[in-house]
C-alpha cells in the first residue's frame, strides 16, 4: 500500500470535519481550505477530497457538526415549556461557541442527521402543546428568529468592542455624533436617546454600546407570550 493510500485508509470523514470546525473556530470560516485542512491534519493535499467533494460539502458537514451540540439529552423536559427553554439555550450556546455559523452558507444545502434530529425535538415540543401545526411551527420560527438575532447582535458588540479598545490603545477619538443628530440634541430633539446613551452606568464611553442584551429573560418574555397563546 502506498502513502497516499495509507493516508485515505487512515482518515476518516469525521477528522476532517472536526479539523475544519477547529481552524474556523481559531481563525474564521475564511480560513477554512481544503490545503489548510490537509496541512492541519499531516496529509497530501488532495486527501481530503477522497472523504469531501468539496468546500461547499465540507461547508455543509461543519454546520451539521455544530447542529449536534444544539441536541438537548433525551429525553426531553416533558413541559412543553421547559423543553423549549432547553432548545434555545443549547441552541444559542452551539452557535456563539461557533460563531462562524452564521456565514456558513452552502450553495447546496442538505438535509443531515443532526439537524434533522434537532427539528425532530422541535418538532416533539409542538407536539407537547397541543397546537394546531401552523402554530407550532410560527412559535418554533419565532424562537429561532430570536435565538439567531441574539447571536448576530451579541457577535456585531464583540466586533464593535474590538474596534473601540483598539481606537482607545491607539490614542484615537471614538466614535463621533453625526451632525445632524449633534444639532437634533442640541436643539432639545431626541431627548430620550440622548439620556439612554449618556447615563447608563455600564456605558464606557457617553456614545458607547448599549448592555448585552439579557438572553434568558428575553425568552422568559417570549415563552410567557407563546404561552398565553397556547392557552
Amino acid at each position: 500500500m502506498d502513502v497516499v493510500q495509507s493516508e485515505k485508509a487512515a482518515l476518516r470523514r469525521e477528522e476532517i470535519v472536526e479539523a475544519a470546525v477547529a481552524l474556523a473556530d481559531a481563525e474564521g470560516l475564511d480560513a477554512v481550505s481544503m490545503r489548510k485542512l490537509a496541512e492541519r491534519l499531516g496529509v497530501a493535499t488532495m486527501t481530503p477530497y477522497s472523504h469531501v467533494a468539496g468546500k461547499d460539502e465540507l461547508l455543509d458537514l461543519m454546520r451539521d457538526r455544530v447542529a449536534s451540540e444544539m441536541l438537548v439529552p433525551e429525553p426531553l423536559p416533558v413541559d412543553w415549556r421547559a423543553a423549549l427553554r432547553a432548545i434555545a439555550l443549547r441552541t444559542r450556546d452551539a452557535i456563539e461557541t461557533h460563531l462562524w455559523v452564521l456565514d456558513a452558507q452552502p450553495r447546496s444545502p442538505r438535509l443531515r442527521l443532526n439537524m434533522t434530529r434537532h427539528i425532530e425535538q422541535s418538532i416533539s415540543v409542538v407536539e407537547m402543546m397541543g397546537v394546531e401545526p401552523e402554530q407550532g411551527g410560527a412559535v418554533l420560527m419565532a424562537v429561532d428568529d430570536y435565538v439567531v438575532g441574539h447571536c448576530l447582535r451579541h457577535r456585531a458588540r464583540q466586533r464593535a468592542i474590538r474596534t473601540m479598545r483598539a481606537t482607545q490603545a491607539a490614542g484615537k477619538p471614538g466614535p463621533e455624533l453625526d451632525p445632524e443628530v449633534q444639532a437634533a440634541f442640541e436643539a432639545g430633539e431626541l431627548d430620550l436617546v440622548k439620556r439612554a446613551f449618556g447615563s447608563h452606568r455600564r456605558q464606557p464611553s457617553r456614545f458607547g454600546l448599549p448592555p448585552e442584551a439579557d438572553f434568558e429573560q428575553g425568552l422568559e418574555w417570549m415563552l410567557d407570550g407563546i404561552e398565553a397563546m397556547a392557552a
